[in-house]
Parts: C-alpha cells; sequence; structure tokens
C-alpha cells in the first residue's frame, strides 16, 4: 500500500533502509507482545493489543504534535530521513522514517495473504449441504443494509472533515465516497467470528456453519464493493465496471474449477508423505499467485489468501499439520507488521472536537445496521432469533479488515481523510472489544451453546 508523507523524503542507502526494517520490525514486535498480552489478561483478542500498540507506535503520542524530536541521535539519521525537515522530526518518524514504510506495508500485506490462507484451510464445505439459500440470504443482507446506511449518514459524512480533496477538482463523487463507507460499515472480521465459533463448539453447528460461510461470501462481496468504489471514485465508465466484476467471477470460477483439480496431486503427495518441504512450498505458491491475481483484479490479497486455501485438495488434513508450521510465524511475528503498519498511519490527534459528531455517527451506523442486519437475515434464513442475535454479533465484529478498507480509501483511492480513517480504527477497536462479552451474555439462551466447551475469545 502507498504511504502517504507529509514531508518529501530524501534517499537513504539501501543499507540504511534495511538498518531501519530490521529495528522497526524488532520494536513492533517486543510492543505487539507486551501490548497484546496485556490484552489477553483483560479478556480481550490478542488483535485488539495489536491493534492499540500501532496506534501507541504512531504519532498520536510520537508524533510532532506531542513529542518533537529535533535531537535525535545522530545514528538514527533523521534529518536526512526526513529531507531536511527537522521541524516534522519525532519519535514515530525518526524511529519510522520513511523509506522504511513501505517495505513494512508489503510485509504486512504477505501476513494478511497467509493469514486468511489459514483461515480458508478451516471452512468445512461438508457443513454447508442444504444451506446455500440461508448463506445468500444472510450475505447479502449483511452487505446491503450497512451500505443502505451509509448512503443515509451521507449528508453528515460528506464535507471537508471527512471526503479527501473536498472542495477541490480531486473530490469524489457522493456516491463513491458512500460505496467506501458502505464498504467499511460492512466488514466482518471473518478469520475472529471463525475463531470464537471454533472454540465455543459450535462451528459444526447448523448456525455455526451458516455464519462461518456467509463471513467468507461477505469478504469476497465486501472487497469487490471496494473495487467498484475506487473504480466510481476514478470516473470509470460502467463498461469498465462491468468488465472488472466479469474478472472477478472468472478469477473465482478458474480456482474452484481449473486450479483446483490441478492441484490434485499435491493433495496426493501429501496423503503419501505427509507435511514435506515440498508440500508446504507449493501451498505457499499457490497463495501468492492467488494473492497476486486478487490483488491485481481488486480484490484484495485477503480474498486471494484465503480462496487458495480453500480450494486445496486434501484440506482437512493439511489443516491438521500446516498451521503448526505456519501459523505461529504469520500470527505471531508479520501480522503485527500490518497493524502496526496501520497505526503509525493514525493519528488521534487530528480528530478535533469538531469532528467527533461525524464519527459517532459513523460508529452507531455501523454497529446498529450490522449486528440488526445480521440478525433478522438469519431470522429469514430459519435461525431463531437467539441464534441470529449471535450471528448478529459476531458480524459486527470489525477486527483487522476494516483498517485494510480504511488504509485503501485513505492512500490508494483518495476518498476519505486521516480523519475518517481514525473512525475507522476506532470501529475496529469499539466492536471487536464489545464482542467477547456480548458474545458469551447471548449464548446463554441457545441450549447447545450452553453446553459447549468455552476457552474465551
Amino acid at each position: 500500500m502507498e504511504t502517504t508523507l507529509p514531508f518529501a523524503a530524501a534517499i537513504l542507502r539501501p543499507d540504511h533502509t534495511l538498518v531501519f526494517v530490521l529495528l522497526d520490525i524488532a520494536i513492533i514486535l517486543v510492543v505487539a507482545r507486551l501490548v497484546g498480552g496485556l490484552s489477553v489478561r483483560f479478556g480481550q483478542p490478542r488483535v485488539v493489543g495489536e491493534i492499540i500498540a500501532g496506534v501507541l507506535l504512531g504519532p498520536t503520542l510520537l508524533g510532532p504534535e506531542l513529542w518533537n524530536w529535533t535531537n535525535s541521535p545522530e545514528f538514527l539519521q533523521c534529518k536526512l530521513a526526513l529531507g531536511g525537515d527537522t521541524s516534522r522530526a519525532s519519535v514515530t518518524w525518526c524511529l519510522f522514517p520513511p523509506q522504511s514504510r513501505p517495505v513494512l506495508g508489503i510485509l504486512g500485506q504477505i501476513a494478511l495473504a497467509l493469514f486468511m490462507f489459514l483461515v480458508g484451510l478451516e471452512l468445512n464445505f461438508s457443513t454447508l449441504k442444504g444451506r446455500f439459500m440461508a448463506v445468500a440470504i444472510i450475505s447479502v443482507g449483511v452487505v446491503a443494509i450497512p451500505v443502505a446506511a451509509a448512503f443515509a449518514i451521507n449528508p453528515v459524512l460528506y464535507n471537508e472533515k471527512f471526503v479527501a480533496g473536498f472542495g477541490t477538482a480531486a473530490e469524489p463523487s457522493k456516491i463513491a465516497f458512500s460505496l467506501m463507507v458502505g464498504a467499511m460499515l460492512s466488514v466482518t472480521a471473518f478469520p475472529v467470528m471463525a475463531r470464537i465459533l471454533q472454540e465455543k463448539g459450535l462451528s459444526s453447528s447448523a448456525m455455526g456453519s451458516i455464519g462461518i460461510a456467509a463471513a467468507a461470501v461477505v469478504t469476497v462481496l465486501m472487497f469487490a464493493l471496494v473495487s467498484v468504489a475506487a473504480g466510481v471514485a476514478q470516473e470509470r465508465s460502467a463498461g469498465d465496471h462491468a468488465i472488472k466484476i466479469g474478472l472477478m467471477i472468472a478469477y473465482l470460477g478458474v480456482m474452484a474449477l481449473v486450479v483446483r483439480p490441478l492441484l490434485a496431486p499435491l493433495g496426493r503427495r501429501h496423503e503419501k508423505d505427509g507435511l514435506t518441504p515440498e508440500v508446504l512450498v507449493w501451498c505457499v505458491i499457490v497463495v501468492l499467485i492467488s494473492a497476486y491475481a486478487a490483488q491485481r483484479l481488486g480484490l484484495s490479497v485477503i480474498v486471494g489468501g484465503f480462496v487458495a486455501g480453500a480450494i486445496l485438495p486434501n484440506r482437512m488434513a493439511l489443516l491438521s499439520q500446516v498451521p503448526a508450521r505456519l501459523g505461529d510465524v504469520t500470527i505471531s511475528i508479520l501480522l503485527p507488521i500490518f497493524l502496526a503498519f496501520s497505526g503509525l498511519q493514525t493519528d488521534f490527534t487530528k480528530l478535533k472536537p469538531e469532528f467527533w459528531g461525524g464519527v459517532l455517527v459513523f460508529l452507531a451506523a455501523g454497529v446498529v445496521a450490522k449486528w440488526g442486519a445480521g440478525a433478522v437475515c438469519a431470522r429469514l434464513a430459519g435461525l431463531s432469533w437467539s441464534e441470529g442475535n449471535v450471528l448478529g454479533i459476531l458480524m459486527n465484529c470489525r477486527g483487522l479488515l476494516i483498517l485494510v478498507v480504511a488504509l485503501i480509501a485513505l492512500n490508494e483511492s483518495k476518498v476519505i481523510t486521516p480523519e475518517m480513517q481514525v473512525g475507522a480504527v476506532l470501529m475496529a477497536l469499539v466492536t471487536t472489544i464489545m464482542t467477547g462479552p456480548l458474545i458469551d451474555w447471548a449464548l446463554r439462551s441457545i441450549p447447545s451453546a450452553a453446553e459447549a466447551p468455552a476457552e474465551g475469545t
């Protein structure tokens, strides 16, 4: 992802950039482990602490507004890295100079692809027989209703506070802005949802299997929506949109109908020899190629990684071995890099009192539309109100995926302002923090859930 810089940066030598990348990763991992550990102690998912860790490393606390660092140590070469603009020098910009940030962003995107690959492996298609209509009703509803909510709150948000380039030739249309806000409101933290249902012993239940499959479809629809919003912002023609959507559908078809059969020998090799280094390497190759294709089509590496996991042959056997080999590196080391990259671009000091009204409307619309849509659509799909309430709460959890959409909207599509991106970070934190306690409360009304093991979130 492109990084927006507040100044013209100089070019450090490659060896100096490497030094900063190594130092930055070490700092990120130390802070992520400390804050993530505190989050777990307070009964929250580790990802909540890692999101907060990224914010703590960013300009909110360590930026020039609160901590100007004009006398930084010489070995940091802060003046050179910032192009001589020492008035902008701060702890966050000296420790994380503009030359290292694109590298961190790329590592973060690779982490997302591998993480979603692991999630895709967990999708059990056998539990979905006869339930595809229910999945369709829920997945379409929990995207369409939040998008409608985004258009409803457009009069509150479409102004110079939240729209990039407002009042200039670069101003995005109301439709483009509303679609991008709708994408942020429609996000579901698919990995968090799958993990909670698994830990509660409900992933193979009707409610759990329908919810997990619907969340997978929601993720694909949401990134397709992001692509359409970006196209509208760039004023592409209706024909261009049709071609883009057609290519997205073709990609999914090719992966399911062509690539999956071609990988059959890989499944047989795994059945015979187990998870050899060769099998693991080919799994990663499939992930990278799928992520490349999805990113080129505007679906994001997240969808590419997930689809790669979902179409692999012998998936259940791979699921018992791949996470042990790939999961720790991806989740504990690479994923915090993405969260820190997002935090480095999140500055809460920009959120002045005049912004809070719009941000609170954004938060309220997101919670009401997503939670309500999940509950109502689940009921329409044949589940009970209690089960629908559980799915609504899970669908409302945004996790890290809303950070991905916000960075696309901020840096690549240039549709929203940094203040709107801060609102997205707040949405991620608020909805993820509220999910655990609300789920424990909601599951008490479901007898089968009350008997299931509860290991926390």
